[in-house]
């Protein structure tokens, strides 16, 4: 495999980057879930994440982007609204939480199986701990098989069963599993 790095997304990248998450939205579909099959991502996600400096694109030495994800490192309102037992603490709300949240990860349709994911999870989690993170979340559709069997061999722990509160979101099966590891 070519040598990989990942590096922040900007503004230029948000069409690449939205192309990617599209070929996630064609990953997911098969498995007869809607999860991100009503519009959501969509290009404003991208630009807001970009904008709040969370999005970042893995490039191969070439420079052809192969994965996306969006590392959030301040409160998550969607994990902290669910009353799970969680591996660390929320943190107060005037402070910075102790987790750091993957959201929006994708793989390029031509770059899957490649280990493009678990490399971009691990520079993740370089960048929390560098961020005094000590743990990551993450969460996926319950019947998002391949999702779930690549967080449990990234070390991930299940967590349990949430709904998502967003106002945004038009799936109609809104239950998530969440997943934490601490780094």
């Amino acid at each position: 495999m070519n040598s990989l790095v990942m590096r922040r997304a900007v503004m230029d990248d948000a069409a690449r980057v939205m192309d990617i998450i599209e070929d996630g939205k064609r990953s997911i579909a098969r498995f007869g879930i809607d999860q991100w099959q009503c519009g959501y991502p969509n290009i404003d996600s991208v630009a807001s994440d970009i904008e709040l400096n969370s999005c970042y694109v893995a490039e191969d030495d070439k420079g052809t982007a192969l994965g996306t994800l969006a590392l959030l490192k301040g409160h998550d309102l969607e994990y902290e609204s669910a009353d799970l037992p969680w591996l660390t603490s929320n943190g107060k709300a005037a402070e910075a939480p102790t987790y750091a949240a993957i959201h929006r990860c994708a793989t390029a349709q031509a770059a899957l199986n490649r280990g493009i994911m678990a490399f971009m999870f691990s520079k993740a989690t370089e960048l929390a701990k560098r961020a005094g993170k000590t743990s990551l979340r993450i969460d996926t559709h319950p019947g998002n098989a391949a999702m779930r069997s690549f967080l449990t061999k990234q070390g991930f722990q299940e967590i349990g069963l949430f709904s998502l509160q967003s106002d945004d979101r038009t799936e109609s099966d809104l239950t998530r599993i969440a997943y934490e590891k601490l780094i």
